[in-house]
């Protein structure tokens, strides 16, 4: 695990689970959060560092919390 992912996680891992779990497109989500699609790519990846004002655009666009995107199992 890179520093970036590092830093993103537990964030980035619920990211993509619930898109998945949603049966969302991680392009529809980025947009409705007001990010490119490679932007949220990237943040996904650690190849880019989440910003913590993005957390809740993105919360909003999976029409859920942003503390559920901080949930460790």
């Amino acid at each position: 695990m890179n520093r970036i992912e590092s830093l993103n996680n537990p964030v980035a891992r619920n990211i993509q689970s619930i898109i998945e779990l949603k049966g969302l497109k991680q392009k529809a989500v980025a947009e409705n959060a007001g990010l490119t699609a490679q932007s949220l790519c990237d943040v996904i990846s650690g190849r880019r560092v989440l910003k913590i004002a993005e957390v809740k655009r993105i919360a909003d666009a999976l029409s859920v919390t942003p503390n559920d995107l901080f949930k460790t199992d």
